[in-house]
């Protein structure tokens, strides 16, 4: 797995505010590409137009959660070099996302974008990546389920659903690690990976993926 160049130590440090009040989220995510991002927001935007008083999540910051790590009160320094290398192990190739529906997430306050149907490559790189976080004995959320989606208005409340009258498509070609700064709209990158178009397949069933990880 080739990593491209790591912005460490570049970002600044996080807020008292949200330093102390709140922690933040370091996780795994996936990113539509620019232009995609843009399209979200917009559609969000539209319909987010007397429907709420929140506005349509910035575009640059619209993502798709892979693997949740951990919550902390400042972003984990000491463990980005232990990351680094447990995810340096891992081969997987580029996955094709196709968000073409909308839903109500987090007891129907965010609206989210969704795919109707399964997405088993995804799914398979998820449990390729909790499983090499967790050999390397590395924090990791319990993976209860997994619902890949993009969240484009953040607390909205009960509104009407986005309609997506085309698909929202692209191939994933790397992947980040991502501290989510708490209460500021902030992300700080702290590695980015490339998908490798030459790895193997990925699994079919799980009981493949147990032999090979």
């Amino acid at each position: 797995m080739s990593q491209s160049s790591l912005p460490f130590g570049e970002a600044r440090a996080p807020s008292e505010n949200a330093a102390g009040q709140q922690p933040s989220k370091l996780f795994f995510g996936l990113k539509p590409t620019s232009s995609l991002s843009f399209r979200m927001n917009r559609a969000a935007a539209r319909h987010a137009l007397d429907r709420t008083r929140r506005s349509a999540y910035p575009p640059h910051l619209l993502h798709m959660t892979l693997l949740c790590m951990e919550e902390f009160r400042a972003p984990p320094r000491h463990l980005i070099p232990a990351i680094q290398k447990a995810i340096g192990e891992i081969g997987a190739r580029p996955i094709p996302i196709a968000l073409d529906g909308s839903n109500l997430f987090g007891r129907k306050r965010h609206l989210v974008l969704t795919s109707s149907t399964v997405n088993r490559e995804l799914r398979s790189f998820v449990r390729i990546l909790r499983n090499t976080l967790s050999r390397h004995n590395l924090p990791r959320f319990p993976l209860t389920s997994f619902e890949p989606h993009v969240t484009v208005i953040y607390d909205c409340g009960h509104i009407d659903l986005l309609p997506v009258p085309q698909p929202y498509a692209w191939t994933a070609g790397e992947f980040l690690l991502i501290y989510s700064h708490y209460g500021e709209s902030r992300h700080e990158e702290f590695g980015r990976w490339r998908f490798d178009p030459d790895a193997p397949p990925y699994p079919s069933s799980p009981e493949q993926l147990r032999l090979m990880i």
